[in-house]
């Protein structure tokens, strides 16, 4: 996977508890590869961590390369140490090695009409769709929730953006969560575009279930629940470039695997939600259970995350 050295060159705060980092090649001769609204990108912290971050700026369509990236954290009060990392560690001048952009999180050129929906600090891809979607001139809306007001992070940046298309919701000040049931039973939108906590998102998912594929398509910073009464079985894996061969037993996943057999491959959240140990499938039925591929995807049976996700079949081949 394609590592870029790079430096922090700013560092802001957006809202409460919210900081935004510019990150800029350490060579400043070096171009950054391009990206698309929703993308994201692995930052390698200096605790030894590797977290993945939401780009919120959007490729200058005049050159066809971004000048630098930029990302927002909030400050997760149950970090395991990376926004905390991100907000106490990291200043201008700080060294890190990035990955280059890489995107599950799409905008799909065929909704003519989008609804996008941001709770809290997933306003990051939301925030970087909204200037996309108005510089391209289509129809979109964007509702804007948080806890407070204080927390809405890039207020300002999308009142400017989306004008009267802008809905906002503060739980503190309205005494109760946003209602999305109302929102959405108007369905009068072709695509529907969500991020935020786990809770917001797996509302929206029992509202739009009834409606055509692919037209709800949500980005998660935690795992959902998985459940299944089917017994987890173990299977055979064959790393076929690796030569390499083992079975995977129902308490170690396939990465797991993967490592064991000494084959390094890349992985961040060893969660189902970041995309970054995507790996080729070969052979194999993939019982999917990440969070980062869409069902067409899924369906293709072409790629997995095997940080979470099994294989039902007896045998998985995996190009690696």
């Amino acid at each position: 996977m394609t590592q870029i050295s790079a430096k922090v060159i700013a560092k802001t705060a957006l809202a409460r508890d919210v900081v935004a980092l510019r990150i800029a090649p350490d060579d400043v001769k070096e171009s950054l590869p391009s990206f698309e609204a929703g993308a994201h990108i692995d930052v390698r912290l200096p605790n030894g961590l590797t977290r993945s971050y939401s780009l919120t700026n959007v490729t200058d369509s005049a050159t066809g390369a971004p000048a630098h990236y930029e990302i927002a954290v909030g400050r997760d009060a149950n970090s395991r140490g990376g926004s905390e990392a991100i907000h106490a560690q990291l200043h201008v001048g700080s060294r890190l090695s990035i990955g280059a952009p890489r995107n599950h999180f799409h905008l799909n050129a065929n909704h003519a009409r989008v609804l996008l929906i941001a709770g809290g600090i997933g306003v990051t891809p939301i925030y970087a769709m909204a200037q996309s979607l108005a510089a391209q001139g289509r129809d979109f809306e964007v509702v804007l929730c948080a806890r407070s007001a204080a927390r809405m992070a890039y207020l300002e940046e999308l009142r400017v953006i989306c004008g009267t298309r802008l809905r906002t919701h503060a739980d503190d000040e309205a005494g109760a969560p946003f209602d999305l049931r109302a929102l959405l039973a108007q369905k009068r939108w072709d695509g529907v575009y969500a991020c935020g906590p786990t809770a917001m998102l797996d509302h929206i998912g029992e509202l739009t279930a009834g409606w055509s594929a692919d037209s709800v398509v949500t980005e998660r910073f935690t795992a959902p629940v998985v459940a299944t009464d089917e017994p987890v079985a173990s299977f055979h894996l064959s790393l076929q470039s690796s030569g390499l061969e083992t079975v995977v037993s129902p308490d170690e996943s396939v990465l797991d695997a993967i490592e064991r057999l000494g084959v390094a491959h890349p992985f961040s959240c060893r969660e189902g939600i970041c995309g970054t140990c995507e790996s080729q499938v070969l052979a194999g039925v993939v019982d999917h259970r990440c969070a980062v591929l869409s069902q067409s995807e899924k369906d293709s049976q072409m790629v997995m995350m095997p940080c979470v996700s099994r294989c039902s079949s007896e045998r998985l081949v995996l190009d690696l």
